[in-house]
C-alpha cells in the first residue's frame, strides 16, 4: 500500500493575470479519500487542480501537502514525487509506445547521468499490470482506442508512485462503458492502494456513485462540500446550474441520482402548458390556476408521465402506489401528493375509495400503461366512477392489444378499459399525446373562464 497524502487548501485566491478565478477557497482532503470536484463550465475546477499540482501559483493563501507548504517548502522534484496528474486531454498522436509512455512517469526518480534503473522498469511494469495495459507494452500509443489510451495515461501517473492523484475529467471523451471502466479502476486503486484521489467530473451521477465527498465550485467560490447526499440537493443544483432538476435515489447503490428537467421546458412550451414547478415546495404557477391532475400508475409505468406533467407546471396527485415502486420514488422526488400503500401489497378497498376521492378533486385523470393483476385491478373501478361523474379521463396506451398484454387479472382489466372507453374515457397512444390532451383541456378551461 502506498503512502497517501493529506491535502489542505487554506484561503487560496487564484487568478490568470488580472482576471480572478477563485477566491477564499478552503477545504481539506484526508489521506486516502476519493473526492470529486464538480461545478459548471469555467467555474475554476481545472484551475484549482493546476494550483495543487504546482503549475499555477496562488495569489494568496496556502496549499499544504502532508503539512508542508507546496510552494514554499517543497521543491518541484519533491512535488513531482508526491503528486501525479491525469490531464483532460493527452495527445492522441503521442509518438511513443505504451511502455515508453508509462516509463515517463519515472522521470522524477531518474538521474540524468545514470538513466533508468531496474527499479524504474519494475515500477513501470507494476503500473501497467495495475491498469491492465501490460499486454499493450509495445503498441504505439497512437494506435490505441480512447479507453485503452486513458488507462495508459493513468498508468503513467501511477508509475510516479504518487501519494496524491489528480484527474481532470478523465472520462470526458469516453463512452459509458469506458467511463465506468476507468472509474472502477480508480476506485480499486483508492481502496486497495490507499491512494488519495481528487477528480474533476462533469457527470453528477458518476460523481455521486464514486466519490466519498464532493466539492461544488460556483461563482468563484466553494458553494458546497460534503458527502453526495448533502451536496447534490435540488436547492444547490438549481442555484448553481440554473436548471430544474430532480434528485432521487439510485435504485441499486442508494446514492443521489440527478435528473435534468431542462429538456422538458421545450415540451412544456410546445403544448402551452405553463411554467416549471419549484421543486423546493413553492410553485411558479401560470396566471390562471394550473389544472389538478391525478395519475394512476405503478410498476414503473408512469414515472416519465409524472415528470413531464410536473415539468409542465401542472398540479399533480398520484396513487395508489406501492412504497418503493419507481413511480412512487419519482412522485416523492417531485413532491407530488401520493396515496401510498405498503410495498408488494394489494390495493385494498379503503385505498380504492381514497383514490376515488382524489380523482373527484382532480380536473382530469390520467391512467398510465399500468400492468393490472387481481391486486390492483380495483383501481380501474375508481377510474370508472370518475368517468361517470364527468371527470375527463385519459388512458395512456389503451389500445386493445396493449391492454391485453398488461392484463393479468383474468380479462377483468381489459373489460373495464373497454367500458371506460365506451363511457367517454379517451385512449392516448403515449406520453406525448397525453401532454397534448391535457394542454387542450387547459385551453378549453381558459376559454370558458374568459368567456
Amino acid at each position: 500500500m502506498v503512502m497517501a497524502a493529506r491535502l489542505e487548501v487554506s484561503g487560496v485566491d487564484l487568478a490568470y493575470g488580472e482576471t480572478p478565478v477563485l477566491s477564499g477557497i478552503d477545504f481539506k482532503v484526508e489521506a486516502g479519500e476519493f473526492v470529486g470536484l464538480i461545478g459548471p463550465n469555467a467555474c475554476g475546477k481545472s484551475t484549482l487542480l493546476r494550483a495543487v499540482s504546482r503549475v499555477l501559483r496562488p495569489v494568496s493563501g496556502r496549499i499544504l501537502l502532508n503539512g508542508r507548504d507546496l510552494w514554499r517548502e517543497l521543491s518541484l522534484r519533491e512535488t513531482s514525487r508526491l503528486v501525479a496528474v491525469v490531464p483532460q486531454d493527452f495527445p492522441a498522436n503521442f509518438p511513443f509506445t505504451v511502455q515508453e509512455t508509462v516509463m515517463m512517469g519515472r522521470l522524477p526518480y531518474v538521474s540524468r547521468l545514470k538513466g533508468e534503473r531496474p527499479e524504474d522498469l519494475a515500477r513501470t511494469r507494476r503500473a501497467m499490470e495495475a491498469t491492465g495495459t501490460a499486454h499493450l507494452a509495445h503498441r504505439p500509443l497512437a494506435e490505441l482506442a480512447g479507453g485503452d489510451r486513458q488507462r495508459v495515461v493513468v498508468a503513467k501517473a501511477l508509475a510516479q508512485d504518487p501519494e496524491l492523484l489528480l484527474l481532470d475529467e478523465p472520462t470526458s471523451h469516453l463512452d459509458i462503458n469506458h467511463q465506468v471502466e476507468i472509474l472502477d479502476l480508480l476506485l480499486r486503486l483508492n481502496r486497495t492502494e490507499g491512494l488519495t484521489i481528487v477528480i474533476v467530473l462533469h457527470d453528477l451521477n458518476l460523481a455521486s456513485m464514486y466519490c466519498r465527498r464532493l466539492l461544488l465550485l460556483a461563482g468563484g467560490s466553494l458553494a458546497a462540500e460534503g458527502p453526495p447526499s448533502e451536496v447534490l440537493t435540488v436547492a444547490n443544483l438549481e442555484k448553481v446550474y440554473g436548471s430544474r432538476v430532480l434528485v432521487g435515489r439510485h435504485p441499486v447503490y442508494g446514492c443521489p441520482q440527478v435528473t435534468l428537467l431542462s429538456q422538458l421546458r421545450a415540451a412544456a412550451s410546445a403544448v402551452g402548458a405553463g411554467t416549471l414547478p419549484d421543486m423546493r415546495g413553492g410553485r411558479e404557477a401560470p396566471a390562471d390556476e394550473p389544472l389538478l391532475l391525478h395519475v394512476v400508475g405503478g410498476g414503473g409505468s408512469s414515472a416519465g408521465l409524472l415528470e413531464s406533467l410536473a415539468a409542465a407546471g401542472y398540479r399533480v396527485t398520484a396513487g395508489p402506489l406501492n412504497a418503493g415502486d419507481s413511480d412512487w420514488e419519482m412522485a416523492r422526488a417531485l413532491g407530488v401528493e401520493t396515496l401510498t400503500v405498503p410495498p408488494f401489497s394489494p390495493v385494498d378497498r379503503e385505498a380504492v375509495e381514497r383514490a376515488a376521492a382524489m380523482m373527484r378533486e382532480a380536473d382530469a385523470v390520467l391512467a398510465g400503461p399500468v400492468p393490472y393483476g387481481r391486486g390492483n385491478v380495483g383501481v380501474l373501478e375508481a377510474v370508472a366512477e370518475a368517468v361517470k361523474r364527468g371527470v375527463p379521463v385519459g388512458l395512456v396506451g389503451a389500445d386493445g392489444e396493449a391492454v391485453a398484454r398488461r392484463d393479468f387479472s383474468g380479462g377483468r382489466a381489459a373489460a373495464l378499459v373497454r367500458t371506460l372507453v365506451r363511457d367517454g374515457a379517451v385512449p392516448l397512444r403515449d406520453e406525448g399525446e397525453a401532454l397534448a390532451w391535457v394542454a387542450n383541456l387547459r385551453r378549453r378551461r381558459s376559454g370558458a373562464v374568459g368567456s
